[in-house]
């Protein structure tokens, strides 16, 4: 999905978020800003999203001289998250379908983000693990080709969520290979992030490869392309992967929040909304 013009603005507001996060000083914060705007401007936009992104990050870390400013972000929403890991746990094993519970808990882990639109107090939200009704939903589909796969790859978003994407992957109860982020970016997961939530306990969790806050099979590593292959089904978390995979052919489900106008555009449905959807190009496995 290339980036539409509102995209500009949005990564502008990542520039400012990314400033207030370092606490930089005036001087610093309106160098970052000017020097960032000058980078859009002249960068190519006829790319998705999280490829443009990426190179920004890139841009302002050797600006800033700090190449992971959310870490410590990161590291308090893993640590908020695992404080309610029991209570999720119980609640999906009391529900009369636990899978689908558990999957509501994983796609509203999806608001912790501190790229599009960002909810920085999103424990605040009382309501934020009632997702309500999904404006997509293909959860019977995703039943009958997850009973058919033998190998599960699960695409991991945010820091923060991959405690929620956890107790998903507990009740899929099958062999999942959890994929993360190649090094820091924005508050996406590395193998760090991902161990720190206990994913080892219930996955084999691997780098895609890939720099980008999103799955760019462009930049993606050939043994991660190898994996994806071979894979059955594909769950594809958040929107930076969807905004990177939604024209690719494969076995894909996307279960994210549709966080800014774009995407929402794209599925036709109201800003805001969660969604479990499998792909317009789905097939059993992938075509590059």
């Amino acid at each position: 999905m290339k980036a539409a013009a509102e995209c500009y603005l949005c990564l502008v507001s990542q520039i400012l978020r990314t400033a207030r996060v370092l606490e930089a000083d005036e001087e610093l914060a309106r160098k970052m800003a000017q020097k960032g705007c000058a980078f859009l401007a002249s960068t190519n936009f006829d790319r998705t999203p999280p490829e443009i992104s990426a190179d920004l990050y890139q841009f302002m870390a050797g600006l800033s001289g700090n190449f992971d400013p959310y870490y410590q972000l990161k590291r308090e929403n893993i640590k908020k998250a695992l404080e309610l890991y029991p209570e999720l746990k119980s609640l999906a094993a009391s529900s009369p379908d636990p899978l689908r519970t558990a999957l509501e808990i994983s796609l509203a882990g999806n608001v912790i983000d501190f790229g599009a639109n960002a909810e920085d107090d999103w424990l605040e939200n009382v309501n934020f693990l009632k997702p309500g009704m999904l404006a997509l939903d293909d959860y019977p589909l995703l039943i009958e080709d997850m009973m058919l796969a033998k190998s599960i790859i699960f695409l991991g978003d945010n820091a923060g969520e991959t405690v929620f994407d956890r107790l998903l992957i507990e009740k899929i109860g099958k062999r999942v290979i959890f994929a993360v982020r190649e090094k820091p970016i924005i508050n996406d997961a590395t193998a760090e992030d991902a161990r720190l939530s206990g994913l080892e306990e219930v996955a084999e969790i691997v780098s895609s490869g890939c720099p980008a806050p999103g799955t760019c099979l462009e930049q993606c590593s050939p043994d991660f392309l190898k994996r994806l292959a071979e894979a059955d089904l594909i769950i594809s978390k958040g929107q930076g992967n969807f905004e990177c995979l939604e024209e690719v052919t494969g076995p894909f489900y996307f279960l994210l929040k549709a966080k800014c106008e774009v995407v929402s555009r794209k599925l036709g449905v109201p800003q805001g909304s969660l969604i479990l959807a499998r792909s317009v190009n789905f097939s059993t496995k992938l075509l590059v």
